[in-house]
């Protein structure tokens, strides 16, 4: 390939990006390493590791974020006999050493076995931390006895180093004792300053004194003031006792270098193997810039195959995605060739100037480019990539006063140089082929480059204005027309792909647009005809208004799906209605013959108490007053019954006016026991398919009454009731996500958002939705799965795949 492809496609920002986030030197030259790969293996393998990182960056916090530093020069130099480790360098090693050692033990963990790639990673390099007894975590066992946090060697670190330092704390007391003392004596015989105080000359405790007074104490002038004003004086006293820390000080580095010569002796064994964890720890660190890099361009893995395919979804550029975010238009791109020769491979695009020809060519190849690195891309999970060989580009102005080439003449070269090295596996990227000589020319040789490269079996994507070029889609089947949008109307670039046919220009558009001479443009158009013109603007038009109806026929489908949805729950609340009633009406039938049974027995025991008692006046008006009582029961019953039975039964209103009709296809009809009319649009044996309110149901033709009535009566507040649900559960299924953030959420607010969120989805007909929890200590991933569990609505939940998110986001599917 090109040796300057990286800078024509940009790659260059994205490896300086990658090296900005390492932290590790030798991680930063693993950046700088980082090539294009043509084998499936090694690649799968480097874009499940970058993967796991990415997904460890997003969802793991406790993962090491520190100290990931790179110690392999300082190992290097210790392969010499009679060298030691210096201080700092040996705080380093305890620092990054404990770093490898938390980074081993995330990974290894039972309950990280989700990154398996970046586990095996671990497992094979011989860290040797199996147990306490190994060798490393002897090394960091010793190295926290040595060395405090501060990169200060304990007074401990050697019997000689502890006794030293009480030697050197002892006479610094007595030196300071001494010169405080001297310094009072001084300032009372005012030899010295108003507020003087002890400083330090050349590392020993000096006093400042008047220069009148200067030989008033006996000791050495160690220095004087810029004025000479003041001198200051090293008194006699103190003399020898600073020679003794002076002595002291250097016994104490030379007692510090003992114990670091020590401590390099004991680990220079254990060179090699520190070597290889210090590899991976900057393998670590360089995972973790990609996969920082990746989350930065909302980048992911997509499905790669090993022959060479193009199949993206939502393709962003990269680097235009940086800048303007949200602004990027993502596009959509198949080069499969699927179908041997005649596969679709090869795709022309052309459209205005400015409309972002070239910038999706760039991206085409800079995407590929990174995914061949090993490095997520810009692209929908989904999307389906293959392998190339090789990447070849022809983009910009090539022109050379050094080598005497032209514009065209280096396009030339670059065409021979493909030619010559393409086959099956290349993709080629060429933009405005043909241009920069004689049109006609130009054209014709692009043409036979073309059909050249289509031979071959390469794929490709080409930018042209060319429309002989264009018409090559028409000619072979390899190869397809591609448009850059421009909205007419507007009178701008859409920046948007279509596929399946070629662009216009818009020349005379765009520059009517800004202002161009109007005689100017209107001889321009006489001279290519106005046909022509008319029928480049007719061809986008179509386009434009395809794209409006592909959108307006989904919302309808949504729709269509959405009322037959509802249909379908109100046919099944009808149904329960209808079967409730018939049972409310025959429980309230059977508690009347029951109260019917009760009277009758009441009046046939008082007739028998009559006849018993022989008619006895007292006996008699006793029954009275029980039958009596018993009477007044029943009707109370019989009250309270009919109450119930007129609060659960929905009243039924008879038209009366109307007159009952035969039951037509176009007939009104009245539903039975509802005050609901609706227009018979269907006659399916004994079954009616009925419209009322915009709504469709089946109804049994026995639960329909016909009706003279030529136009359905309109319920103004049933209609307005129906339109305000409609519309309230159309906004609410616009501005519905189907997945629930509940990261960083307490147990009382995640459970109140989570039934809120299922409610909704519920309500919406949703089937399937996704709850983000995170991973963490797996406390809130708990308290959800056994809500999820209590609850009926709920038909299963599951683990996303590891690839989507893994144990971090929990899936539920609804009944």
């Amino acid at each position: 390939m090109d040796s300057n492809i990286e800078q024509k496609l940009g790659f260059d920002r994205i490896r300086q990006m990658v090296k900005e986030q390492c932290t590790n030197e030798l991680a930063a030259r693993m950046a700088d390493e980082m090539a294009y790969m043509t084998e499936h293996e090694p690649l799968c393998h480097e874009l499940q590791l970058t993967e796991e990182m990415r997904q460890i960056v997003l969802m793991e916090n406790e993962f090491p974020q520190q100290d990931f530093i790179d110690l392999t020069p300082t190992l290097t130099h210790l392969h010499v006999g009679n060298t030691f480790i210096p201080l700092e360098a040996l705080f380093d090693l305890k620092l990054s050493l404990r770093t490898i050692r938390e980074c081993y033990h995330f990974l290894t963990s039972e309950d990280k076995m989700q990154y398996a790639a970046l586990r095996n990673l671990a497992i094979e390099v011989e860290l040797g931390y199996g147990g306490k007894s190994s060798q490393l975590n002897v090394i960091n066992s010793l190295l926290g006895k040595l060395i405090d946090d501060h990169g200060e060697l304990y007074d401990n670190a050697s019997p000689a180093l502890a006794e030293i330092r009480r030697t050197k704390a002892r006479k610094a007391a007595e030196v300071d004792a001494q010169v405080s003392s001297t310094l009072a004596r001084a300032k009372r015989e005012g030899w010295a300053p108003e507020g003087a105080e002890v400083t330090i000359r050349d590392g020993r405790p000096v006093i400042p004194l008047l220069t009148t007074h200067r030989r008033k104490i006996k000791g050495l002038i160690q220095d004087e003031s810029a004025t000479r004003l003041t001198a200051f004086v090293e008194p006699a006293e103190v003399v020898e006792l600073g020679n003794d820390l002076r002595e002291l000080d250097f016994d104490e580095r030379h007692e510090i270098q003992r114990i670091l010569l020590t401590f390099s002796d004991r680990l220079r064994p254990l060179l090699p193997q520190l070597e290889e964890a210090y590899r991976f720890l900057a393998r670590i660190d360089f995972l973790r810039a990609k996969a920082r890099v990746a989350v930065e361009l909302g980048a992911s893995v997509p499905i790669l195959h090993r022959e060479p395919r193009i199949e993206w979804m939502d393709a962003r550029h990269p680097i235009l995605y940086l800048q303007k975010k949200d602004g990027v238009v993502p596009f959509n791109i198949g080069l499969n060739g699927t179908n041997g020769q005649n596969g679709q491979r090869i795709l022309i695009i052309s459209g205005p100037n400015a409309g972002g020809k070239s910038v999706l060519l760039k991206a085409v190849g800079l995407i590929q480019y990174m995914l061949q690195c090993g490095m997520p891309v810009p692209l929908r999970p989904t999307s389906e990539c293959g392998m190339f060989g090789s990447i070849f580009i022809d983009i910009g102005d090539q022109q050379s006063i050094d080598n005497d080439l032209s514009t065209y003449t280096s396009h030339l070269q670059n065409m021979k140089a493909l030619l010559a090295s393409a086959d099956e596996k290349t993709l080629f990227l060429l933009d405005e082929l043909g241009g920069g000589t004689e049109p006609r020319s130009g054209c014709a040789i692009a043409e036979a480059v073309l059909d050249e490269l289509y031979n071959k079996g390469a794929f490709g994507v080409v930018t042209t204005h060319f429309a002989d070029l264009k018409l090559l889609a028409d000619r072979l089947p390899g190869i397809v027309n591609g448009a850059m949008l421009f909205d007419t109307e507007a009178m701008r670039p859409l920046y948007q792909l279509a596929i399946g046919h070629p662009g216009s220009s818009f020349a005379f558009e765009i520059a009517e647009s800004i202002g161009f001479p109007k005689n100017i443009l209107d001889r321009a158009g006489e001279l290519v005809g106005r046909e022509q013109l008319n029928f480049e603007h007719q061809l986008q038009q179509l386009e434009l208004d395809k794209k409006e109806i592909a959108r307006q026929k989904e919302e309808l489908r949504v729709a269509d799906e959405f009322l037959a949805e509802v249909t379908q729950k109100y046919q099944h609340l009808n149904d329960n209605l209808q079967a409730r009633r018939h049972e409310i009406i025959g429980s309230a039938r059977r508690e009347a013959q029951q109260i019917l049974v009760d009277a009758n027995r009441t009046v046939e025991r008082t007739i028998s108490d009559i006849k018993s008692a022989k008619a006895e006046k007292e006996a008699t008006r006793k029954a009275r007053e029980a039958l009596a009582d018993a009477t007044e029961q029943n009707l109370k019953a019989q009250t309270e019954l009919k109450a119930q039975k007129e609060k659960r039964q929905p009243a039924v209103q008879d038209s009366g006016s109307d007159k009952e009709m035969p039951i037509l296809v176009g007939s009104i009809v009245r539903i039975d026991g509802e005050e609901t009319f609706g227009e018979v649009v269907e006659i399916k044996g004994k079954k009616a398919v009925v419209e009322s309110n915009s709504v469709r149901m089946t109804i049994p033709l026995s639960r329909l009454t016909g009706t003279a009535k030529q136009k359905i009566p309109t319920d103004r507040k049933a209609v307005s009731v129906s339109r305000s649900i409609y519309d309230d559960l159309n906004d609410k299924r616009k501005h519905f996500n189907p997945t629930l953030d509940l990261r960083g959420h307490r147990a009382e607010e995640a459970i109140s958002e989570l039934h809120q969120f299922l409610d909704n989805a519920i309500l919406l007909g949703e089937k399937e939705v996704r709850i983000l929890h995170g991973k963490g200590y797996g406390i809130l991933m708990q308290i959800i799965s056994q809500e999820l569990q209590a609850m009926r609505e709920v038909r299963t939940f599951h683990p996303e795949k590891i690839e989507l998110g893994g144990a971090g986001i929990t899936v539920v599917e609804l009944r």
